[in-house]
């Protein structure tokens, strides 16, 4: 898996009220942003389920402050992970929680 294809498909899907979350790569990077956007931090996560239990727990309440975080949300809310875990999700949540360039497309 190329983790930039991951960090893209957030990113276009957050456009969209209708889209799905496909994967724990995606899982995986939805969660570092939205800790970073929030200001709320994740506990440490050992498996795609905990780090989705986890995420959405420490996120209740948030207020989304626009439309790309709130489709982001509705996202991880509806999402299902299964149990694999590899360094490519913990990867992928590490660039989320240190994104300097939010919502575009092109990383330099």
């Amino acid at each position: 898996m190329v983790p930039e294809l991951a960090r893209m498909a957030v990113i276009i899907k957050s456009q969209h009220k209708t889209s799905v979350m496909t994967g724990n790569y995606e899982l995986g990077y939805a969660c570092g942003l939205m800790s970073k956007l929030s200001g709320r931090k994740i506990p440490e996560w050992e498996s795609a389920k905990q780090l989705h239990e986890l995420a959405l727990s420490v996120l209740e309440g948030y207020e989304p402050k626009e439309d790309r975080e709130k489709n982001v949300l509705k996202m991880l809310r509806f999402y299902l992970p299964d149990d694999t875990v590899d360094e490519q999700v913990r990867e992928l949540y590490e660039w989320g929680l240190k994104e300097t360039n939010v919502w575009k497309m092109q990383v330099s």
